[in-house]
C-alpha cells in the first residue's frame, strides 16, 4: 500500500506531478496517475519508460477497469516494436504506422539520450489523438536522461516537455528515485513543477516537509548550523571532516564533536529530511528538503559573520 506526502503545491498551477518514489520498482508514479483518472471521461495515456512496456497497458486495466481510448508506449533504449503486430497474423512483417488509434503500439527511442526522437514520438502520438476527453503521460525515462546527458540538458528537456504537455491541454506524471540522483539535481528537477509528491511504503516512512518551527529548532544549535552552512558550499562531507570544522571553532575536542554529531545532531537533521547520512561511507550530503530551510539558513549565517566582525 502506498502512502504519499504531499510536499508542495500551487493553487491554480500547472496540472503536472513529480513523483518521488523510494526505488524505481515501485508503481508510485503509476498509482497516482490512476487515482487522477475520471471514469466518467474518456481518456488517452501515454507511457514514456526506460524500464519496459510490457505491464503497462495491464496496470491500467487492472486499476481502472477498463482501456484507455488511445493508449501509445514509448520504449526509451529499445528498438521499435509494436504489441499489436506481435499478433498480426498477414505475415508481412512491415513497420507499424506512427500512431494507429485503438491499438496498442510501442515505439523505441535506441538512443536514450536523443530527446529530439523521444520529443517526436511524443508529438506522434499527441497531435493524433482526439481533443476531448483527457490525455495523460506518464514519463518515466528520468535516470536515463540524467545518466547520458546530465543535469542540466535533462532539466532543459523537462522544461520543454512540459511546454509541449500545457500546449496540448495534457498531464503528466513523472517519476524519479531520488536515492539514485544528487538530492541537488533532484531538487532542480522538481523546481520545474507546482506539484511535488513523496512515495513511502508506510505512514511511517513518509517523510514531511519541515515547518518554520523545525527549520529554526535546527538551526538553535550552533553545530547543527555548522553542519548545514558546509553543505550550503557543497557535498557530501564526512562525518571526520565536519567533527574537525567543529572542534576547530569550539573548545570541544574533535572526539567529542564526532559523537555528538552520529548520536545527536545528524539523526535530527535525518529525521526532518535536510540531511543524509551514509553511515556505511562516513559522509553527509543534503536531502531533498534541504531547500525549505536554506533561506533561513543563509539568514542565520549572516547574523554570525555580523556577530564575529
Amino acid at each position: 500500500m502506498q502512502n504519499t506526502t504531499l510536499i508542495r503545491t500551487c493553487v491554480e498551477g500547472d496540472p503536472h506531478t513529480f513523483v518521488l518514489r523510494r526505488r524505481p520498482t515501485d508503481a508510485s508514479t503509476l498509482d497516482l496517475l490512476f487515482d487522477a483518472v475520471a471514469p466518467e471521461r474518456p481518456t488517452d495515456a501515454l507511457a514514456v519508460t526506460d524500464d519496459g512496456t510490457e505491464g503497462f497497458l495491464e496496470a491500467w486495466t487492472s486499476q481502472t477497469g477498463r482501456r484507455p481510448r488511445n493508449i501509445g508506449m514509448i520504449s526509451v533504449g529499445e528498438r521499435m516494436r509494436s504489441a499489436a503486430a506481435s499478433s498480426d497474423s498477414s505475415g508481412s512483417g512491415g513497420s507499424p504506422p506512427p500512431v494507429a488509434p485503438h491499438h496498442d503500439i510501442v515505439q523505441g527511442v535506441a538512443d536514450p539520450t536523443d530527446t529530439e526522437a523521444i520529443r517526436e514520438a511524443v508529438v506522434g502520438y499527441l497531435d493524433t489523438w482526439p481533443t476531448d476527453g483527457r490525455t495523460v503521460v506518464y514519463f518515466d525515462a528520468t535516470s536515463s536522461l540524467l545518466d547520458g546527458l546530465g543535469t542540466e540538458e535533462t532539466v532543459d528537456f523537462l522544461e520543454d516537455f512540459v511546454r509541449l504537455l500545457d500546449a496540448r491541454d495534457t498531464v503528466g506524471y513523472v517519476g524519479v528515485t531520488p536515492e539514485n540522483h544528487d538530492p541537488a539535481v533532484v531538487r532542480e528537477m522538481a523546481s520545474l513543477f507546482d506539484t511535488v509528491v513523496e512515495c513511502a511504503g508506510s505512514a511511517a516512512e513518509a517523510m514531511t516537509e519541515p515547518s518554520v518551527s523545525d527549520c529554526f529548532d535546527a538551526l538553535s544549535d550552533a553545530r547543527r548550523r555548522y553542519v548545514l552552512g558546509a553543505l550550503l558550499e557543497g557535498g557530501p562531507i564526512s562525518v571526520e571532516t565536519l567533527a574537525e570544522g567543529i572542534a576547530e571553532r569550539s573548545s570541544a575536542e574533535r572526539e567529542s564533536a564526532h559523537v555528538s554529531l552520529l548520536n545527536v545532531h545528524l539523526p535530527k537533521l535525518t529525521d526532518l529530511g535536510l540531511v543524509s547520512h551514509d553511515r556505511e561511507d562516513g559522509r553527509v550530503s543534503p536531502s531533498y528538503h534541504f531547500g525549505r530551510i536554506e533561506p533561513y539558513l543563509r539568514q542565520a549565517l549572516a547574523v554570525e559573520r555580523d556577530d564575529s566582525d
